[in-house]
């Protein structure tokens, strides 16, 4: 008679620790970043993300980034993310909102007009990719769902397209990254009219779509173009510009909260100007 093999003890996994849990591979499913990103961000907002208080179990700076990134990622709920490791939907909410202004603490580091020296490189990759001379960025507008405001107002967040939006305006790179960005505008305006009020000191030549007037640091294509040139001069720009339309695509991909509606963010007036800056431009540092 055989003895009876003696089974392994069971090991319980923590499943709230998603750094270890997970393989590289799952992880990036999860969460759309590699390990070796996620920890990046988790050192740059430990500081800001650790809590000063004795009271209860807080939670980790870790786990506050992991449940954040999957909220955006993924087109779930509060309620849902929190499950991830029991947390929530309350404590979720309060995790996004404070990663949320901590992230946006960086900004200075991260969304940086380019300098003379960058300037230099990207005219010469930008004519690599599109055949333009003398391109240091090129600039659009997109759109993100909002949920209807309650404030008088709220027929202004309209958009041309008959739904809520705020109407967010950057610059892009020859590296597909932002260079500007201003989000603060309601889903009505025109993008000749952020960019009129937003463009400061501009002296570089930047490309636009027909949305926007022609200027010496602004050129866009022909409306109707009849002769040869014209017709070369609108290929060249098109495939120039499409590296913004490119960018704001990859943006929206990776962000799913971004797409979605139903999760889209909910408008305070006093807090609109805040709160719709600084959540696009964390996304943004991602």
């Amino acid at each position: 008679m055989k003895p009876n093999k003696q089974r392994p003890a069971r090991v319980l996994v923590d499943r709230s620790d998603s750094l270890h849990y997970f393989d590289d591979i799952a992880f990036q499913g999860h969460f759309c970043k590699y390990k070796e990103n996620a920890l990046e961000i988790i050192s740059f907002l430990k500081p800001r993300l650790s809590s000063l208080s004795l009271r209860g179990r807080s939670l980790p700076s870790s786990l506050q980034v992991l449940l954040t990134l999957r909220f955006l990622v993924s087109e779930t709920f509060h309620r849902e993310t929190g499950d991830l490791c029991g947390a929530s939907e309350a404590t979720v909410c309060r995790i996004v909102c404070k990663f949320c202004r901590a992230i946006c603490e960086l900004r200075s580091l991260y969304i940086i007009f380019p300098d003379a020296a960058d300037q230099d490189n990207y005219k010469v990759q930008f004519y690599e990719y599109g055949h333009f001379p003398g391109v240091i960025g090129c600039i659009d507008g997109c759109h993100v769902p909002i949920k209807c405001s309650s404030t008088p107002d709220a027929e202004e967040y309209r958009n041309r397209k008959k739904w809520f939006s705020i109407n967010i305006q950057g610059v892009c790179t020859s590296n597909l990254e932002f260079a500007n960005i201003v989000a603060c505008w309601k889903g009505s305006t025109h993008d000749s009219r952020i960019f009129l009020f937003q463009r400061g000191q501009q002296s570089r030549l930047l490309l636009g779509d027909s949305g926007y007037g022609q200027s010496k640091f602004l050129f866009t294509p022909y409306i109707n173009p009849t002769i040869t040139e014209q017709q070369r001069y609108n290929r060249a720009h098109i495939q120039t510009r499409d590296m913004v339309e490119c960018m704001f695509g990859i943006w929206k991909n990776q962000f799913q909260c971004l797409r979605n509606t139903q999760l889209a963010f909910t408008l305070h007036l006093d807090e609109m100007h805040f709160k719709m800056e600084h959540d696009s431009l964390w996304l943004i540092l991602l």
